[in-house]
Parts: structure tokens; C-alpha cells; sequence
């Protein structure tokens, strides 16, 4: 480079060179970019990886404890309730997905638990399956591995014991206190299928009295909307409902942008207000997960007491606050287990990520396995290790130590052991378990590998130095 100046004349200024290298490793494609790792990893001894796939674990749990280890018998039935966990933005890692994520799976958290405390729940004719799946918003990572799996014979639960699907889509944004019930028009074909989704859709509709909410149907011939739901359709044909708050397009003006934020689904606080008392301060916000635990309890074949069931509005908002605003909050430290601290912190973020798995993940298990599970009077040891304490029953339940809320005003905890049928199952999708990566039937979604930014910086003299 030349700086200009008068004939003759040194520099103002010395001259920098920089070589900048890069901090990210990019390919043209999944395909490129995993072909290079592999053949790194055949001949390498020191392979460098060029990227990963996105990845993590679904979160499910059942009603009543179903043997992760075993598998269901054609005639054992169960309504699979389900929704997506992730969300994302332009901006890596910046993906709070108030209204396209957190505010459904807050929705089946709180029914879930509103449906474990029903009386008569556990003997309901048809269990309930609940499911979290991550990795949706990159073309259904979660689902179609699990319903791989379930063809695979790899998961408990096959394709044919599932009678009934309600999926929770978008709902935060409802217009009139409304939901709309969306079915799928190509299976409804099916006689079987039709009557049973009609007999369901008309069934859903006396369960919302009382809850503040009313359903309703859109009325004419149209697609699903985006669901997890159409990986299930692809593969058999199952009658079910996707509640969301839209006929036919999205309310939501922020889906996958930095802004869709708690501030876009209305959350809103007195002015002065705590951390602790924000937690704590009931909003508006429990009328889907009671209208969702209704109908689970009706699709389960409860014939009387759904009007009985009901969702906690402290719950609800307690998990909109941590979920949303600040997972490193007094209820949420005493859910996780004394190693877990560092899952939590303001601002949580909602994407799936290469690291599994993700703190939202993690979280995700902790709260659920505390609002369905119960209380094990197991010391830290026996907890910790089930399997060598008779009558735990391993294969049907998982056993938590969790640090526990603050011992009055000291900082000690009070610990215990936590009993719950919550488990994990593989998001990564099918695709590079085949390794077809260039599968136009699976997710092929990878993040290149980043790497320290380095830089080196040259002094070069002037000119007449030079000379």
C-alpha cells in the first residue's frame, strides 16, 4: 500500500499489513463438509473436523411409567401430546422464540402436571405420551428421528400404538381467547380417520368450556400448517389436531427474529418489581394448559371429571419467567442437580446447537421431572444409584438428586431425591446415522466448526527507509 504525500517525504504514518485467518471452517455443503471430515477420520491420526451436524435429545415422559427398555403391545393405545422446543434468529446462538417455541412447550409442562395431579389419571384406558422435540425448526430433527426410531423398534413406542396426536403449535398470540383446531385433509380421506378426528375435534370443543379459551375449526380445506405432526402422516396415517392461534397465517410478526421476546407475548410487569416477586407474579397466561390437560384427559377415555382439571397459573408463569427472562432464579436452582449450575443465567437462548445437551434441554428435564415426578426417600448414594436398591424399578423410572430450595434464610439447601418417568432420546437426524448426506428425506443440517480468531500484524518501514 501507498500513502500519498509530497515528493520525497517520508510517511505520516508507518504502514500496518495484517493476515487475517479465518475463525470458521465453511464447505459448500453438508455433503462437502462431511465428506472431508470423514476421510480425515479414515486416514488422520490427528483428523481435523470441518463440521457437525446439529443435534441434541427429545424429552419425553408418560403418564403412566411406560418400561424404556421394552415395548408396548399392539393393543396398548396412547395419546402423544407434543410440541417443539427450539426456535432461532439470523444471529447464531440468539434464539429467545417466545411465541414460536416457549410459550407451547410452557403450556404442555404445566398440563402435564396438571394431568399427573388428576384423580383417576393413572388408571385412564389409554396412556398419554408426552413429547419435547428439539432441532424442529431445521426441518424436523426431533420428530423424524422419533418416528424413525419407532420404526427402527428403537423407542418403546411404536407407530401403531399411537391412537390419537395433539400437537401444541403457536398459541400465545391468541385472537379472543381462541385456538384453532387444524387437521390434515389428505388423511381425513380415510374413513377410519375421519371419523375419529371428527369424533376428537367435537369432543375438544365442550373441553374448553370453563378454561377461558374456545376452539374452533377453520372451517375449509387447507394444509396442516408447519408441525411436527406431517413427519408422523408421512409414515402412517394418524388421526390428530394441531391447536395454534392462526386460521391461515402466523400471527406472529417475529417468528425466528431476535424480537420474539417476552415483551411480544405480552408479558409485562409493575413497575419496581423484584426478580423474586417477577417470578412469582401471576399473569394471564394458564388458559391453554388447562384447555390441553381437559382434552388429554378426554383423548385418554376419562368419560367424567375433565371440568376438574386444571393448570396452575403460578406454574405457568413461573416457567414463562425462567424459560424467558432468567433461568438463574430461586425455583429453577432448586429443580437441577448440584452440578448442573452453570445451565443457568440470564436471557436463556432456545437454539439446538452441536453441544448436547443444550442448557434448555437439560432445564427442560429438571422441570418436567419435578412438576410429574415425586418425591424418593433415598439417600444421595441410593439415588444415585437406583439399580442396587431393591424396589426402585429402574426400567420404569430415572432418580434426580437435586440440590433443593434455600433452608429458611441460610444459604444451605435442603436436597432430595426426585422420582419421575422423564427420558431422553436422540434428535439427530436420520441422515447421518444413514450417512446420507445428501438426503432429500432427512434434515442434513450442519454448523461448520469455529475456531479462535488469530492475527498477525507486520510493521512495514517507509519508503525511503526501504531504499
Amino acid at each position: 500500500h501507498n500513502v500519498p504525500g509530497s515528493p520525497g517525504a517520508a510517511p505520516q504514518f508507518p504502514l500496518c499489513a495484517m493476515q487475517l485467518q479465518s475463525h470458521m471452517h465453511a464447505a459448500a455443503s453438508t455433503v462437502t463438509c462431511m465428506r472431508r471430515s470423514s476421510l480425515q477420520s479414515a486416514f488422520s491420526i490427528n483428523p481435523e473436523i470441518v463440521c457437525d451436524p446439529l443435534l441434541d435429545f427429545n424429552v419425553w415422559s408418560s403418564l403412566q411409567p411406560i418400561n424404556a427398555s421394552g415395548r408396548l403391545q399392539p393393543e396398548q393405545q396412547v395419546v402423544l401430546a407434543a410440541t417443539r422446543v427450539d426456535s432461532h434468529s439470523f444471529f447464531w446462538n440468539v434464539a429467545p422464540g417466545a411465541e414460536a417455541a416457549v410459550g407451547s412447550f410452557v403450556a404442555l409442562l404445566a398440563a402435564a402436571q396438571a394431568l399427573h395431579a388428576a384423580p383417576g389419571a393413572q388408571s385412564l384406558p389409554r396412556n398419554v405420551l408426552f413429547v419435547f422435540f428439539q432441532g424442529e425448526t431445521f426441518d424436523y430433527i426431533g420428530s423424524s428421528r422419533l418416528v424413525f426410531d419407532m420404526e427402527q423398534e428403537k423407542f418403546p413406542v411404536r407407530l401403531e400404538n399411537i391412537g390419537a396426536f395433539l400437537e401444541l403449535g403457536q398459541v400465545s398470540l391468541r385472537n379472543n381467547s381462541m385456538l384453532w383446531m387444524h387437521t390434515d385433509p389428505v388423511s381425513r380421506r380415510n374413513e377410519s380417520v375421519e371419523s375419529q378426528v371428527s369424533l376428537e375435534c367435537r369432543e375438544r370443543s365442550p373441553s374448553s368450556s370453563g378454561s377461558g379459551v374456545s376452539l374452533e375449526e377453520p372451517g375449509v380445506s387447507q394444509p396442516l400448517p408447519p408441525s411436527s405432526f406431517q413427519r408422523f402422516l408421512r409414515s402412517r396415517s394418524i388421526p390428530g389436531v394441531v391447536l395454534s392461534d392462526h386460521r391461515a397465517e402466523f400471527h406472529n410478526r417475529y417468528f425466528q427474529s431476535i424480537y420474539d421476546t417476552a415483551e411480544n407475548i405480552r408479558m409485562r410487569y409493575p413497575e419496581g418489581m423484584s426478580p423474586e416477586e417477577q417470578l412469582d407474579f401471576v399473569t394471564d397466561t394458564a388458559k391453554v394448559a388447562t384447555l390441553l390437560a381437559r382434552a388429554l384427559f378426554s383423548l385418554a377415555g376419562g368419560e367424567s371429571g375433565a371440568e376438574n382439571v386444571r393448570a396452575e397459573e403460578k406454574t405457568v408463569t413461573r416457567l414463562l419467567y425462567g424459560f424467558l427472562l432468567n433461568s438463574n432464579n430461586s425455583w429453577f436452582q432448586s429443580l437441577i442437580k448440584p452440578d448442573q449450575k452453570g445451565i443457568l443465567g440470564p436471557f436463556p437462548q432456545h437454539y439446538v446447537a452441536v453441544s448436547s445437551p443444550t442448557n434448555t434441554t437439560q432445564l427442560l428435564q429438571a422441570v418436567l421431572g419435578n412438576l410429574t415426578g415425586s418425591s424418593a426417600n433415598l439417600s444421595r448414594e441410593q439415588c444415585q444409584n437406583p439399580g442396587k436398591t431393591p424396589g426402585t424399578l429402574p426400567e420404569l423410572y430415572e432418580y434426580w438428586w437435586v440440590q433443593g430450595p434455600l433452608d429458611g434464610n441460610s444459604t444451605s439447601r435442603v436436597p432430595a431425591c426426585v422420582r419421575s418417568g422423564v427420558r431422553l432420546s436422540p434428535a439427530l437426524s436420520p441422515a447421518f446415522e444413514l450417512r446420507r448426506w445428501d438426503s432429500r428425506e432427512f434434515s442434513t443440517w450442519t454448523e461448520s466448526r469455529w475456531k479462535d480468531i488469530r492475527a498477525r500484524i507486520f510493521l512495514v518501514a517507509s519508503r525511503e527507509l526501504e531504499v
